[in-house]
């Protein structure tokens, strides 16, 4: 929950409060006309609103302070009681009931605060929770790089030394676009969100380099509709889905072996792919592998109730489809 809630929250509270005040003080005082300032209902109103900004703030704040000592606690409690007491004094000449209905909105406005204090550590808590698991999501990406790289690598690097020999024009456009591809891993890969442009050019590069490894035209199918625009997107999200689906396919031959589908629509952006798999095995293409888990956490910390992530399978094929919301910042 971000700060500026919690802001409006007091606002909000203090805005009820202060109208509470009033309607209280113009009834007690049209009840008591001889009260003390039975004619200055507004200054009464201002009184009881500063004496409740003191006693809220004195003691919200207060809390954080006595946390540091344990004296500071004994020093908050005594200041409180005195401000308290001193405060219901003039009362005593009246009487009990005049006594206790001073105290009471007082003490009323310290339990007030104490509750927003544990309001406002609840969140804190929760916005350090999140960025730990930000932080340990990052040290996982890493740690995903580290082995995607170096197998994705390892296997086009000998493709691209077969391809020096008979066609050396594309060897070295498949250098180019390795040199891309790990370009993006190690610096692009760094940063909070990335134009979706570049994420699907990335994505592209990609499977042409996928291709190199596989036999046949249409082994790896990829369609693309509607424009990036100007939309930003969290980077590395779909490329290990797509190794996923490489390195689980049932066969690395064949026709329509992977799916891959891209549709944009306004802010709206569908990925879904698929990939047969060899239904004998024990575990499915990246069901419970590293880069699915950590994709699975990433899209909860940064698009929370902002996507939907699917995964079904049935005898043959592995299917997965992500449904995010984007933005253009």
């Amino acid at each position: 929950m971000k700060k500026s809630i919690e802001i409006s929250v007091h606002v909000f509270f203090w805005i009820v409060f202060t109208a509470f005040v009033f309607m209280l003080s113009k009834v007690y005082l049209q009840a008591q006309p001889d009260a003390p300032f039975g004619n200055h209902l507004f200054y009464v109103v201002f009184l009881e609103l500063v004496m409740g900004l003191l006693f809220f703030y004195l003691t919200f704040f207060g809390i954080l302070w006595s946390r540091k000592k344990n004296k500071n606690l004994v020093i908050l409690i005594s200041v409180l009681l005195f401000l308290v007491l001193f405060f219901a004094y003039p009362a005593t000449q009246f009487g009990i009931w005049q006594i206790m209905s001073s105290i009471i909105p007082h003490v009323t406005v310290i339990f007030l605060a104490v509750i927003f204090r544990k309001f406002s550590d609840s969140i804190r808590l929760e916005q350090e929770k999140q960025a730990l698991q930000l932080q340990n999501i990052r040290s996982e990406l890493a740690l995903l790089k580290m082995q995607v790289s170096p197998h994705f690598l390892f296997n086009t690097l000998n493709n691209i030394d077969y391809l020096i020999t008979f066609d050396t024009e594309k060897a070295s456009g498949s250098i180019a676009k390795l040199g891309a591809i790990l370009r993006y891993m190690i610096y692009d890969a760094e940063v909070e969100k990335i134009a979706l442009s570049k994420e699907l050019k990335h994505i592209e590069d990609y499977i042409d380099l996928v291709r190199l490894r596989t036999s046949g035209e249409n082994y790896l199918t990829y369609h693309l509709s509607g424009l990036a625009g100007e939309l930003q997107i969290a980077p590395m999200l779909f490329l290990p889905l797509i190794e996923n689906a490489y390195k689980h396919s049932s066969t690395k031959e064949g026709e329509n072996i992977i799916n891959i589908d891209i549709k944009i629509s306004g802010q709206n952006l569908k990925f879904s792919i698929s990939n047969e798999f060899d239904s004998f095995r024990k575990a499915v293409a990246g069901e419970s592998g590293l880069g699915l888990n950590i994709v699975k956490r990433r899209l909860e910390l940064i698009y929370p109730d902002k996507h939907a992530l699917v995964i079904t399978k049935d005898n043959k094929r592995f299917k997965v489809e992500l449904n995010l919301e984007l933005n253009e910042s």
